[in-house]
């Protein structure tokens, strides 16, 4: 008679775990699903920002397009190879535009279609970004110094 309620508490146990471990296991691919998003999010602000940043500084002889292909260029060598394809599926584009009496860059980065091409596979469907963008804008000062 002793052994009766230990088999019905080991039965008790595996239907407890069958019905937790799908919720359990969803939550913590949602936490690595959004944790990889948000740092692909941080290193495209961050490399327009820096791209932006190396741009920045007035050169002597350089034409606006001169300055689009230097940022451009940047945005190329500063996007570090992340996770999977996604260096490669990472559009850059760099806009110049007149603001006052200087010239002005818009460095942008966008990762298009990012719900249907995810970094890691979403496999739970988890609801994420129709796609990623990053964006700094910058004016070129001249540098007498």
């Amino acid at each position: 008679m002793n052994n009766k309620p230990r088999f019905r508490q080991a039965g008790a146990l595996l239907i407890e775990l069958v019905l937790t471990l799908p919720i359990f296991l969803t939550v913590v691919f949602a936490i690595v699903e959004y944790s990889v998003l948000l740092g692909a999010m941080l290193i495209m602000n961050n490399t327009t920002s820096e791209a932006a940043r190396q741009a920045t500084v007035y050169r002597s002889g350089f034409a606006q397009a001169d300055y689009e292909n230097l940022a451009q260029n940047a945005l190329r060598d500063l996007l570090p190879v992340y996770v999977g394809s996604f260096r490669d599926s990472v559009v850059p584009s760099v806009n110049s535009f007149a603001c006052g009496d200087s010239t002005c860059l818009r460095v942008r980065l966008d990762y298009p279609n990012y719900s249907s091409n995810p970094i890691v596979g979403n496999s739970f469907f988890i609801p994420l970004p129709g796609s990623l963008s990053a964006e700094a804008t910058t004016r070129v000062e001249p540098n007498d110094g």
